[in-house]
Order: structure tokens, then sequence, then C-alpha cells
């Protein structure tokens, strides 16, 4: 999170029936974008975000969110992509180029990643593409050697691949040491995308993301709001997650939302 843009993370966007946790329906991401683009948010590219990050003041009084989308599943091709090409909304996907074309296993179940060609083809209809370390969720539970390798190799696989700079690196969760910095600097990237922990000063190599994978709009509205902007962003988020109260509030919101037999839309 920059101030007070909120970096949003995907994982999946799927209209087949939900296979692993942390997937969103279609149905779901399309009712959350239709929100934001009735209530006043305006939705800008990564690259803005970050232009903004040295910015004391934004200049604007709309809530300012980026989309980010990590994996490149190919769902994101069929599913994703025509919604975003449709309203003209920016958005950052990240992938890992070992993964273009591949299916692998997720949770039991056989899951594609984007061809060469679809990725060309959504990298030239104004989505930027990132880098993505995924040998764990957390890059600081990777070997640093290889992750010092993928860094520059990715960079340059993607570049080729697409004929454009590749300026974000993303990973599911943790912050690069300080020598990993070093090295994404010497490299060329922009900008370095986690979820957490985040931190409150700005910082373009700790940019944390709000991961969105509940298919409950309460919870949406909670996650995309200047309050759970402000906590996400301290280092007491920490022990929110560590005591799990960020799940607890979530069962809170299903809960009510099965008293009451459905999902409130305002």
């Amino acid at each position: 999170m920059i101030r007070n843009i909120s970096i949003l993370q995907f994982h999946n966007v799927t209209d087949v029936e939900k296979q692993c946790r942390l997937w969103l329906p279609l149905t779901a991401f399309t009712r959350y974008l239709s929100y934001l683009k009735r209530n006043g948010f305006e939705i800008i590219s990564l690259a803005k975000a970050i232009e903004m990050m040295g910015r004391p003041f934004l200049g604007t009084k709309k809530r300012l969110i980026s989309l980010t989308f990590d994996h490149g599943y190919a769902d994101f091709f069929d599913s994703v992509f025509p919604l975003l090409q449709e309203s003209g909304i920016p958005a950052t996907l990240f992938i890992c180029p070992d993964k273009i074309g591949k299916t692998t296993s997720k949770d039991h179940c056989s899951v594609d990643h984007l061809s060469a060609d679809q990725l060309r083809k959504i990298a030239e209809n104004g989505i930027t593409i990132g880098a993505y370390e995924d040998a764990a969720w957390n890059i600081n539970q990777i070997d640093q050697a290889m992750v010092r390798r993928h860094i520059r190799e990715y960079k340059k696989r993607l570049e080729d691949l697409l004929g454009k700079k590749v300026k974000y690196f993303g990973v599911k969760e943790g912050v690069p040491s300080r020598q990993l910095r070093e090295i994404l600097i010497s490299a060329g990237y922009d900008a370095f995308l986690t979820q957490c922990p985040t931190y409150r000063r700005p910082d373009p190599y700790a940019i944390g993301r709000i991961q969105v994978d509940d298919d409950d709009f309460n919870i949406f509205l909670t996650k995309i709001s200047k309050t759970y902007l402000f906590f996400k962003d301290r280092r007491s988020w920490k022990y929110i997650r560590e005591y799990k109260l960020d799940r607890l509030a979530h069962r809170v919101s299903e809960t009510v939302d099965r008293i009451r037999g459905q999902h409130h839309e305002p």
C-alpha cells in the first residue's frame, strides 16, 4: 500500500468451480469491479501509483486503487482481460517465465498458464507484465542464490519475449534483504511487490498489497477501506495476523451474510 492507494492482489479469477482457497469467482470480481466504477474510485496503473509515492499530497479526493494479478493463469485471458479491456482499466500481471504455456498442479487440480501468444496480446493491449518468483510463498524461504539468479534471468526472458521493459518483480509474501534489494535496483527494476509485512514509510522495494480472495462483499468493502489500509501499513499488522484477528473479522462477516441469507451490495 502506498499512502492512500490500495494495491489489490488477486491470484486467479475464474468462471469455473472454485478449486483453490485463494481463487476468486468471476461473478465476485465483476461485482467488485462494478462497485469501484460506480462509487467514485479511480483505478490507476501501478506505474502511476509508484510515481505518486513521493508526493506529500495525492492531489485528488478520490480513493485510488491499483490492480495486480499473480501467477499468470490462463483464466486471466478468458475472464479478466476482456473486462479490463472493455473498461480501459489498467492492471499489472506477474508471471514466472518458467510457467508460460505450461500446465501445473494446484491443490490436486491441473491449471493452465498463459501461453506466449496470450501474454504478448495482453501486453500489447494495456496490461503491464512483471516477473514473479513462485518457488515458495515467501521470498525468504527460497535459496537466496536462486532468487538472485531469477531476478536477472526472469527479467531478460520476459523482455526478450515481449519486446518491452519489465520494471516490476512480485512475490506472494516477504520483503527482500538489503542484498536482494541492491540486485533488484542494479537489474533495473523500479519496484518490488509483496503482501506483508509492509512499512509505513513509502518504499518502492517493499510495496505491500491487499489480497482479495473472498467471495464476500462485506469483506471486500473492508479491504478497500481507509481503515484497513491504515492498519495494514503499520507494524502492528504482524500481530493482527499472528493472532488471526483479520480472519476473525472475515468469519464474522460470513456469519452475518449467512444470517441475512444474501450478500448486501450498497
